[in-house]
C-alpha cells in the first residue's frame, strides 16, 4: 500500500483579489447604493436616518447618522465575505469593499457608535495595498475624545476611477428617486443628493389611476400596484420596478408581461419576498422554482390587460409627444360664433378640426393635443402645437368624420398616429 500524507496549504487569498472584486459590472448608482443599503441597516428603531451623498469630479462623501459601527464590528467590516447581517439589505459582506473600489482607488472610513467617545478610522489604497498588503495586520485607528451622543458613519472615496460628469450627477437623484423611494415615503429615510432632498419616483400615469394587485407564490408573496403609461421616446421604458425589503433590485422588469409593449404600456411597482437573489443583489435568480411560479401567476393575471389599442387614423407628426385624451370637435367655419366653439375645450382635451385658425389660441392654451383633416408641418396647427409644447398630428384627412366629440383617444405624435384609448 503506498503511503500518504496530509499537508496544510495556505490559500489565504492574493491581495490582488480586492481590486480583481470591484470588477463587477456596477454603475455609479448601484455602487452608491450599496452605501446607502449599508446606511439603511444601520437606522435606529423607529427613527428616520439621514444620509447625505456629496459628488464631485475629485470626491464622492457618503455620510449617515445611524448607529455607527462599535470598534468590533468597524473591525470586521473591512474583511471580505464577512456579514452578521440577518433579513437586511446588505448580508453577503462584499457589498462595502466592492463597491467602495471600484468608484475609487482610495478610501476612508469613519464611524462612530451612540455612547462611546471613540470613533474608528480605517483606510484602504490600492496601490499600497497590492504593494505592501497583509491580512494579519491591517490598520486601524482609534481617535479618542468624541463627542459620545454623536453617531454615524461616514466614507470619503478619492481618487476616482469612474467618471463624474454633470448629466450623470442630475440623472443620479432621480434614480435614488425610483431606488430608495419606499424608504422616503415610508418616512424611514431623508436622502440628500449634493444638498437637495431626494423625493419618491412618480411615473406619469393615464387618468393617474394605480391598481393594488397581491400574489401568493411557491415559497414566498409579492405585492405592489400597476398602472398605464404612454410610452415614450425610449419604448423598453415601461415593466416594474421590483423591490426586495425595500431596496430596488431590477428597473423595468418584464416579469409576467408581453414584450413590445409600444403605445400604452404596464408600469408599477412589485414588492417581492421570497425569491434569492444574486450576490450583486442587481438581478432574481429566474431558474429558481420560486421565480417561476411567480412569472406564471403574473402572466395569467396581466394577459386580460395587456390588448394593443387599435389604430384608427394616421397623418403627418407635426409635434412630438403622447397623450390620451378626450375629443373636442371644434368647428372652424363657425367663424361668428367661435368664443362658443372655444368655450368647449377643456383642460386635456384633445381639439378636432378641419384645421386651427389665429381664434383657436385660447382654447390651444388648455388642450393637451391636436388633430387636424389638413395642414401639413408648416401649417398653423404644427407651429402652434411645438410652440405650447403639446404632441399634434395633422393632415389626416378625415379625423372630424371618424372622431366622436366625447370620445377617448390616444394621440401619437411621435409617428402620426391616433388610436382608440
Amino acid at each position: 500500500m503506498e503511503k500518504s500524507t496530509k499537508k496544510f496549504i495556505d490559500i489565504s487569498p492574493h491581495r490582488s483579489v480586492w481590486s480583481k472584486i470591484s470588477k463587477t459590472g456596477y454603475s455609479i448608482q448601484e455602487a452608491l447604493s450599496e452605501l446607502i443599503d449599508n446606511s439603511v441597516d444601520a437606522r435606529v428603531s423607529d427613527e428616520k436616518i439621514r444620509v447625505s451623498i456629496d459628488i464631485t469630479p475629485d470626491m464622492i462623501v457618503v455620510a449617515d447618522n445611524g448607529r455607527g459601527m462599535t470598534e468590533d464590528q468597524a473591525a470586521k467590516s473591512i474583511r471580505l465575505g464577512f456579514s452578521e447581517k440577518k433579513s437586511q439589505l446588505g448580508e453577503f459582506g462584499l457589498g462595502l469593499k466592492t463597491s467602495t473600489s471600484f468608484l475609487g482607488k482610495s478610501f476612508t472610513i469613519i464611524t462612530s457608535p451612540k455612547g462611546v467617545d471613540e470613533e474608528y478610522v480605517l483606510e484602504y489604497d490600492e496601490d499600497h495595498w497590492l504593494e505592501h498588503g497583509d491580512w494579519n495586520k491591517y490598520p486601524f485607528i482609534v481617535n479618542m475624545g468624541v463627542e459620545p451622543e454623536k453617531s454615524g458613519t461616514t466614507i470619503i472615496i478619492k481618487r476616482l476611477k469612474v467618471s463624474v460628469t454633470d448629466k450623470l450627477i442630475r440623472n443620479i437623484k432621480e434614480e435614488f428617486g425610483i431606488r430608495f423611494g419606499p424608504f422616503i415615503k415610508n418616512g424611514e429615510i431623508e436622502l440628500i443628493y449634493n444638498r437637495e432632498l431626494c423625493v419618491p419616483f412618480e411615473p406619469t400615469l393615464i387618468d393617474s389611476q394605480k391598481n393594488d394587485f397581491s400574489f401568493e407564490f411557491k415559497g414566498g408573496r409579492a405585492s405592489g400596484w400597476w398602472g398605464y403609461q404612454l410610452s415614450g421616446l425610449n419604448k423598453s421604458y415601461y415593466g416594474f420596478h421590483t423591490y426586495r425589503r425595500g431596496r430596488l433590485v431590477t428597473i423595468f422588469d418584464k416579469i409576467g408581461l408581453t414584450p413590445n409593449q409600444d403605445i400604452k404600456q404596464i408600469i408599477g411597482d412589485l414588492h417581492i419576498e421570497g425569491i434569492p437573489i444574486t450576490h450583486d443583489k442587481k438581478g432574481w435568480l429566474k431558474s429558481s422554482e420560486e421565480y417561476q411560479d411567480l412569472e406564471a401567476k403574473m402572466r395569467e393575471y396581466f394577459k386580460p390587460f395587456e390588448e394593443k389599442p387599435k389604430r384608427i387614423l394616421s397623418g403627418f407628426p407635426a409635434s412630438s409627444g403622447k397623450v390620451v385624451g378626450t375629443v373636442r370637435r371644434i368647428n372652424m367655419f363657425m367663424a361668428g360664433n367661435m368664443e362658443t366653439e372655444m368655450a368647449k375645450i377643456g383642460r386635456g382635451d384633445i381639439i378636432v378640426t378641419e384645421m386651427t385658425r389665429p381664434q383657436f389660441l385660447l382654447g390651444i392654451r388648455r388642450s393637451a393635443g391636436i388633430i387636424t383633416d389638413l395642414g401639413g408641418s408648416l401649417c398653423h396647427a404644427a407651429i402652434v402645437a411645438r410652440e405650447f409644447n403639446i404632441p399634434a398630428v395633422v393632415g389626416t384627412q378625415n379625423a372630424t368624420s371618424t372622431l366622436k366629440d366625447g370620445g377617448r383617444v390616444i394621440l401619437d405624435g411621435n409617428e402620426g398616429y391616433i388610436y382608440e384609448d
